[in-house]
């Protein structure tokens, strides 16, 4: 079971279930459905969350949850030069060309083409038409 101690920076702080109060140093013993449904309510910065099982993990990679600072220290220590403006978007998208690099496509060795010879097709010269024999005499003489 998840236990919450509230930090501070007052004594008290009203509980977002009930009237009852986190009083501060206190841990407070709660479920991990109650936790799922508040978290959003408990800010990290004054409370203290321990043996929760759905928290966020750190891989040591760069997300959305780090801040430009820490995420261009990251990109310097991984060989990556980071000059000028940049968004934490950009930044990330450039941890992603890290971490994700993109593949290199194999030399393929052309083929040799291959030329076929067809031959050229035979054509038959179709027979000259022989000449009608002309009578040479003359009609009407």
């Amino acid at each position: 079971m998840p236990n919450v101690t509230f930090l501070g920076p007052f004594v008290s702080r009203r509980r977002p279930d009930s009237k009852a109060e986190w009083l501060r140093g206190q841990p407070v013993e709660v479920s991990q459905e109650w936790l799922d449904l508040y978290r959003n309510k408990l800010p990290l910065q004054c409370f203290l969350i321990e043996g929760d099982d759905s928290g966020p993990i750190n891989d040591g990679n760069p997300d959305s949850g780090w801040t430009k600072k820490d995420i261009s220290k990251w990109l310097k220590a991984n060989g990556q030069s980071v000059t000028g403006y940049a968004t934490k978007k950009k930044l990330l998208d450039l941890v992603d060309k890290v971490l994700n690099p993109p593949a290199l496509e194999p030399e393929v060795a052309p083929e040799p083409e291959v030329i076929e010879e067809v031959p050229a097709p035979v054509v038959e010269a179709a027979p000259e038409p022989e000449p009608e024999a002309v009578d040479e005499s003359i009609e009407g003489e």
